[in-house]
């Protein structure tokens, strides 16, 4: 198949066609002529046969000299002929045999019978033919009767039939041909028009769309399909600018501040102490680098993610351990023990995430719980906060979103912290939700579902 994988579809469509055609042709061509030849091999064998049997039945019934020998054997459907006496001698010969020896060295015994083909040459036909020997006693003594008969009437038939049947299947090769190659063109064409509106289509400008052909069939599909990729492709881009110009604004202002401090401390070094206003926003933008960095590698499908089992209850108790020791709020857990493979460091974050997001939010009160639904492993986090508008419950997971506007960057971040906490769970081959509220956690309501481990 590799010199066919350097021509075009078409041409490899029609040859693999022509080829499978040929074949069936052919093995349907020689089957015909095959039987054909049989068919009549076994009526020319019938025949000399018959002549034979008939004729040796008129000497066993009354022996040659009791009646003229060309009359005895006269011309019997094509049939040359000839009786032999003991001593091998002509003594009786169909016209055609005239001034011929024996035909055969074939002496069978009375009531034997040799079939065999050879080459005669006779006045008016030299060929192959076969041969029937019969072995005969009459009234007067012993005798061989032999008739044979061209093989040409085997040979020609089959020969004119197979040059029919050749110059049938050439002229439907060339057909088929035709056929093939126009029918598989006129089937790719509309594959071709789709790519050439999809070379046209430049990175700046995702909105051209190729026009899906008539019909429901494979070429109809894929169209539709390119459409799908081309939209994703589009929404990629849209999204891919957004954080870029989102990143360049949440950069800009903590690089903005530490060089205005700079500026202020190289003009008036001995009256104003900027090192704490350097240091957080410093502190600022490596968490924020550090943020987006990690965003990278839950994006990077080609990053070998380390597995291990990881207690998810576990995680859950540190965190909420954290939030009693931290803060002053009311902490409630319900650990059921959990198990899933994954990186244990990312998964740590991802909670935290969470627990940061309901400390920002929350008024008095925090929820953890870990659990198993089937076969899903489920971190929810809920507080008794402002909560989460219904229209924003999966916004909430892009990057540098806030679902709450009056919050600052200093106290509110700068979006990605449930963006972390969503690509962490893809990667796992989970996903993170924003659910409606619960009795007694009026505020926001979040969950990461991941495949669990069997215990």
């Amino acid at each position: 198949m590799r010199p066919l994988a350097r021509i075009g579809v078409r041409a490899r469509t029609t040859v693999i066609a022509l080829v499978t055609l040929a074949l069936a042709l052919g093995a349907a061509g020689v089957l015909v002529v095959v039987l054909l030849s049989r068919q009549l091999d076994g009526t020319v064998t019938d025949s000399v046969l018959s002549t034979a049997r008939q004729v040796a039945g008129e000497v066993s019934a009354e022996g040659v000299n009791r009646r003229e020998m060309v009359g005895l054997v006269g011309s019997r459907d094509a049939a040359v002929t000839q009786v032999l006496d003991g001593t091998g001698s002509v003594v009786a010969r169909s016209q055609a045999a005239t001034g011929r020896p024996p035909l055969t060295d074939a002496r069978p015994r009375p009531g034997q019978e040799i079939i065999r083909t050879q080459h005669l040459t006779l006045p008016n036909q030299v060929g192959e033919f076969r041969i029937a020997a019969i072995g005969v006693t009459g009234p007067d003594g012993t005798y061989t009767v032999i008739s044979a008969r061209s093989m040409t009437f085997v040979t020609e038939p089959t020969g004119r039939l197979a040059l029919v049947v050749t110059v049938v299947f050439l002229a439907l090769l060339v057909v088929a041909a035709i056929a093939a190659y126009g029918a598989v063109g006129a089937a790719l064409r509309p594959v071709e028009r789709m790519r050439r509106t999809v070379a046209d289509i430049s990175t700046s400008d995702l909105s051209t769309r190729v026009a899906p052909p008539p019909g429901r069939d494979e070429v109809h599909r894929l169209a539709i399909t390119l459409n799908d990729l081309l939209d994703r492709l589009a929404s990629a881009q849209a999204a891919q600018r957004r954080f870029v110009a989102d990143a360049s604004h949440e950069l800009r202002s903590p690089l903005s501040a530490i060089t205005t401090a700079l500026s202020v401390a190289d003009r008036h070094p001995d009256t104003v102490d900027l090192l704490p206003l350097i240091d957080r926003e410093t502190g600022r933008l490596r968490g924020l680098v550090d943020d987006l960095l990690l965003l990278a590698r839950t994006d990077d499908s080609t990053d070998r993610l380390p597995r291990s089992e990881v207690d998810l209850d576990d995680l859950v108790h540190a965190e909420a351990q954290r939030l009693r020791t931290s803060t002053a709020l009311e902490v409630e857990v319900t650990a059921t023990p959990v198990k899933v493979r994954g990186d244990e460091g990312q998964l740590r974050r991802a909670v935290r995430n969470l627990v940061d997001n309901a400390q920002n939010h929350a008024s008095g009160r925090i929820r953890l719980v870990s659990r198993v639904d089937g076969e899903q492993a489920v971190i929810e986090v809920c507080d008794d906060g402002p909560g989460i508008a219904p229209e924003d419950r999966e916004r909430v997971f892009e990057r540098f979103v806030r679902a709450d506007t009056a919050r600052d960057r200093e106290h509110g971040g700068a979006g990605l912290g449930l963006s972390i906490v969503a690509g962490i769970a893809a990667r796992h081959g989970g996903h993170a939700a924003a659910l409606g509220p619960v009795d007694g956690y009026p505020g926001a309501h979040v969950v990461i579902e991941l495949p669990a481990e069997v215990l």
